[in-house]
């Protein structure tokens, strides 16, 4: 009897791991008090798109707000996928970023300069962009992508956005 239980046990416990939290529920914006507090090393972000498509980079701007000088950081560097990752649907493919060396140096001065100048992490603005380098003609128009980011190895991955993007503009 100690043995179902335990076997049960285990294999709710199990499914409960398994069970995937849909996108919409872990959708959320990056904010600067994350990226006033991360550890570059942990940093990281994932495109989903077709696996025609090469992405060369995630963006992530900064600036002061109210303030026309921008701050771009970019993750350029590739890196393994992460098995937390949900799986790519068929015909489409993850491809993960992180930061250079350089890309680590310019985040530690920008976020040092900007909270100097802004006074705190609520006076930051913060956007985050795929830059793609390479997409077959027929997906110029509609490009399908989700991005997501990894600032805290505790609390996983977020869906920072999911859309279909018009290259023409």
């Amino acid at each position: 009897m100690k043995r179902r239980s335990l076997l049960a046990a285990t294999t709710a416990w199990l499914a409960a791991c398994a069970t995937n939290t849909s996108p919409d529920q872990r959708r959320r914006d990056l904010t600067a008090a994350e990226i006033v507090t991360v550890d570059p090393g942990v940093l990281r972000a994932a495109v989903l798109v077709d696996a025609r498509v090469l992405v060369q980079a995630v963006v992530i701007e900064l600036r002061e707000k109210g303030q026309p000088e921008r701050f771009l950081i970019r993750l350029q560097q590739p890196a393994a996928i992460d098995r937390r990752l949900a799986p790519a649907p068929s015909g489409s493919g993850w491809q993960v970023f992180a930061l250079t060396a350089d890309g680590t140096s310019t985040l530690l001065t920008v976020r040092q300069l900007l909270l100097s100048r802004a006074g705190g992490p609520e006076g930051i603005a913060v956007s985050v962009a795929a830059q793609p380098a390479m997409v077959p003609a027929d997906l110029v128009a509609a490009l399908p992508l989700r991005i997501e980011m990894l600032v805290d190895n505790g609390r996983g991955w977020f869906t920072l956005s999911q859309s279909t993007v018009d290259l023409r503009r």
